[in-house]
């Protein structure tokens, strides 16, 4: 009976730990935008090995050619993330040359009795594509962080933690609309201290007058 209890929680503490880490998707591309441009991206994450959904907001500026911010947030199976990242593309999409460089920064969020904390390196490659009346931007990474984590539940391990993820996706534009566009990317786990995901999103490009679609 002892064993058994033992594995029940082995078990429940492995979920619960592993459902915090349901927000780690990338949905972004090598574009950074110019000063005065932004992008709002409304997204939903399925996450696969786990099971459970999060729905997110993430607001993109840029303030130089090759620099630009990120803010994040959302909630579902996490009960809410947020964070926010910096990021640097020395290497722009221009001619056979793909769009590399990366974000950086950090993502807070919680879930029951766990609050994370992770510091985020997002490697950041992609090129962009005319194929008739669409344009496709596929897009990897390679992201890397370090999960700090702090809870009052004593069953959980509250040691810092490297993780690994491999994502690709795509962004899509359709010759009907250019303000509006459409993301979907695949993330898989690879230090088993992440989780794999499925996310689709919607990318509304604005400036200081407004949105409008067109």
């Amino acid at each position: 009976m002892k064993s058994i209890l033992k594995l029940a929680a082995i078990v429940l503490t492995a979920t619960i730990s592993s459902a915090a880490f349901a927000y780690y998707d990338v949905l972004d591309t090598g574009e950074v935008m110019a000063p005065g441009k932004y992008k709002l991206t409304a997204d939903t994450q399925l996450v696969t090995s786990e099971g459970g959904i999060n729905v997110g907001a993430i607001f993109d500026a840029g303030f130089q050619e090759e620099f630009g911010v990120r803010a994040l947030a959302g909630f579902g199976t996490t009960d809410y993330y947020m964070g926010g990242l910096f990021k640097w593309m020395p290497v722009p999409d221009v001619g056979d040359q793909p769009a590399v460089g990366f974000n950086v920064g950090m993502i807070y969020g919680k879930w029951h009795d766990s609050r994370d904390l992770t510091f985020r390196l997002e490697p950041l490659v992609s090129k962009k594509f005319t194929l008739e009346r669409i344009i496709v931007t596929p897009y990897s990474s390679l992201p890397l962080g370090i999960r700090t984590r702090n809870s009052d539940n004593r069953q959980i391990d509250t040691d810092a933690k490297f993780q690994a993820q491999f994502v690709a996706g795509s962004q899509l534009q359709v010759e009907k609309w250019k303000n509006l566009q459409f993301l979907g990317e695949v993330g898989l786990d690879l230090s088993n201290n992440s989780l794999s995901h499925v996310s689709v999103a919607a990318v509304w490009y604005f400036d200081e007058q407004g949105f409008e679609l067109k």
